[in-house]
């Protein structure tokens, strides 16, 4: 019989992490559950740790598999195509979920027939936590301009992802953004709950959170996704919110990061290829309906950034602005 819902779980030296993330999944009300755990190619002993936890609990449906590292993104690829739940989702191995969270969102997805479920979040560190809302948003530009762009907080139905004509970007970081601003024209039915379930815990040394050169990635990305609304007719449409998200990304969270590089050498030039990106592929986007209708400081902010004062603020982010808590 099908599972209800199968969770992927890529894992690379995690092995201090990744036994509460498995317990927590242990631990969720739904049942039937499929767990899907990827050794990514681990050079410390988290093949070992999942071993145990495989034996010490028979009781789950643990399926666990070991390939050569690549990275994340083709770990994920590669989860995908052992699926056989009706529903797909992720979880980090350095994250962990609350018990209710995929019983009550499958529940959502079948009596909606929705294509995606979107929960909220708890951002986790050392200094303390503290919920992330994402929703309520509608389809189509709407998503685009308001999606929260990770996996793991969401639910997705396989049938509708099996129908995609893309993957997750092998190589990069930032394979999330890629992967969801490329679903979001296709999505036709989602639905929120105003819950948060997983907790995403920040490690200063993780993938996601070191500042170095690999923040490139980003440009790479957002060709990527460029590329893919161009080929396959959504630009024209999408043309307004993608180019929001380009200023939120470049001039936000990307940039942030960028400015945190500790070479000033590397520090400029990645700063600047995201700043050369946007203002190459949108010259206009200081008009921007979305950027000119928003409030808040960081549109303010957004409308205030230019070529002459980039690294001024790039400065001021490095030196005084906090982390996320």
């Amino acid at each position: 019989m099908r599972p209800k819902l199968s969770v992927i779980v890529p894992c690379y030296n995690c092995r201090n992490t990744v036994e509460r993330t498995l317990d927590s999944l242990a631990a969720q009300t739904l049942k039937d559950l499929e767990l899907i755990v990827i050794n990514d190619g681990s050079t410390d002993d988290t093949l070992q740790v999942l071993e145990k936890y495989r034996e010490k609990h028979p009781e789950l449906n643990f399926r666990l598999l070991t390939k050569e590292n690549e990275g994340i993104a083709a770990a994920r690829t590669f989860g995908m195509e052992q699926v056989t739940g009706e529903y797909i989702g992720f979880l980090d191995s350095d994250d962990y979920t609350e018990p209710g969270m995929f019983a009550e969102m499958t529940e959502k997805a079948d009596s909606e027939n929705l294509d995606v479920v979107v929960s909220d979040f708890i951002w986790e560190n050392s200094k303390g936590s503290r919920i992330q809302k994402e929703g309520p948003y509608g389809t189509g530009c709407d998503m685009m301009v308001n999606l929260f762009a990770v996996l793991w907080n969401k639910i997705y139905r396989t049938d509708f992802i099996r129908t995609l004509d893309f993957t997750f970007p092998y190589g990069n970081r930032y394979e999330d953004a890629c992967y969801l601003y490329c679903m979001t024209p296709y999505v036709k039915r989602i639905g929120f709950m105003n819950k948060p379930y997983v907790h995403y815990v920040q490690q200063e040394k993780s993938i996601t959170h070191t500042n170095n050169s690999q923040v490139k990635n980003m440009i790479a990305v957002f060709r990527i996704i460029l590329d893919y609304y161009r080929s396959h007719g959504f630009l024209e449409e999408y043309r307004d919110a993608l180019e929001y998200v380009h200023i939120r990304f470049f001039l936000g969270n990307s940039f942030l990061r960028s400015a945190r590089i500790a070479d000033s050498k590397d520090r400029r030039e990645t700063i600047m290829l995201g700043w050369n990106l946007l203002n190459s592929e949108f010259p206009q986007w200081k008009k921007n309906p979305y950027l000119r209708s928003a409030g808040g400081m960081k549109n303010r902010y957004f409308r205030m950034v230019s070529g002459w004062n980039i690294m001024l603020f790039a400065w001021v982010f490095r030196h005084f602005l906090p982390d996320n808590l």
